[in-house]
């Protein structure tokens, strides 16, 4: 039975504490160019310069690099944006993207690829989480600050309180369709 699955590289938010990576974020994603990556591969561990480990290194380049179905997606679980484009993934692999009334008259493929469908791509994650994260973090800081100062508003009065209720509750009534159904309250 064919399932869809999704390759995740997860603690994106995490990266920056490893070191450089010898390459953009973007190269790691796609999974494109791996011949390059042997060089770094023997320079991080002496055990892959065993002639053994170069012919299999080599036919799993040769592997992937044939069939070009190996990709990433990321995700660092406390970014909202990162989580969103991880489900519209998931959600177009599973075939979900496929279901709605809103590409009715459009073909398959049209729907699958429409504009809107991914909200960061690699080179927003590389620059999130890699390239400026630090001045990211403190504008999130600024942004949960000012959120809570806001929350930190006087309270209204009771009586306008209780205005605004009664207002919100007529208001739901109107939105309510009719059931044929009368509700009648006794004191």
């Amino acid at each position: 039975m064919d399932l869809p699955h999704l390759n995740v590289l997860t603690k994106i938010d995490k990266i920056a504490s490893y070191g450089p990576l010898p390459f953009e974020l973007e190269f790691y994603t796609e999974v494109q160019d791996l011949p390059d990556i042997v060089p770094h591969l023997l320079e991080e561990s002496p055990m892959m310069r065993h002639p053994k480990f170069e012919g299999l290194n080599n036919a799993v380049i040769d592997l992937v690099e044939d069939f070009g179905l190996v990709g990433f997606e990321t995700l660092a679980v406390e970014d909202k944006k990162s989580m969103m484009t991880l489900l519209h993934s998931i959600d177009r692999a599973g075939g979900y993207a496929f279901g709605g009334a809103e590409g009715a008259n459009n073909t398959v493929w049209q729907v699958a690829v429409r504009d809107g469908m991914r909200t960061m791509n690699v080179r927003d994650v590389q620059e999130r989480w890699i390239d400026r994260k630090e001045e990211f973090d403190e504008m999130e800081r600024k942004q949960l600050d000012e959120e809570a100062k806001a929350q930190e508003t006087p309270a209204l009065t009771d009586d306008a309180g209780e205005e605004d209720e009664e207002s919100d509750v007529e208001e739901m009534r109107r939105h309510i369709p009719d059931s044929g159904i009368k509700v009648v309250r006794r004191p």
